[in-house]
């Protein structure tokens, strides 16, 4: 019984690589940021569109440079929050496990 729980808890943990998919093809839209489960990841889209009606005044490019380096900041820090994630997934097994012990 107790490996079955363990490969649940697996199942639920997140994929670096498909997280670092989504940050290069979807992550202007934050979609990296929702599939690893943050809060705010909407931010993104907000930003991102509120950049991009305010372009035809400038402003907008200003937003969207600020957007991008926020996208870049986001794929530096991506690894350790799959990890953290991961061992967060981790850690709730060990702890139910124990409490049926």
């Amino acid at each position: 019984m107790n490996n079955i729980d363990l490969e649940k808890a697996k199942t639920q943990q997140l994929s670096v690589v498909l997280a670092y998919l989504l940050w290069w093809f979807l992550g202007i839209f934050g979609m990296h940021r929702l599939y690893t489960k943050q809060k705010r990841w909407w931010i993104y889209i907000l930003v991102g569109f509120i950049g991009l009606i305010t372009t035809f005044i400038l402003i907008g490019y200003l937003i969207l440079i600020g957007l991008f380096i926020l996208w870049v900041i986001d794929g530096f820090k991506l690894n350790n929050i799959v990890k953290d994630f991961n061992l967060n997934i981790l850690e709730e097994f060990e702890r139910s496990s124990e409490e049926i012990n």
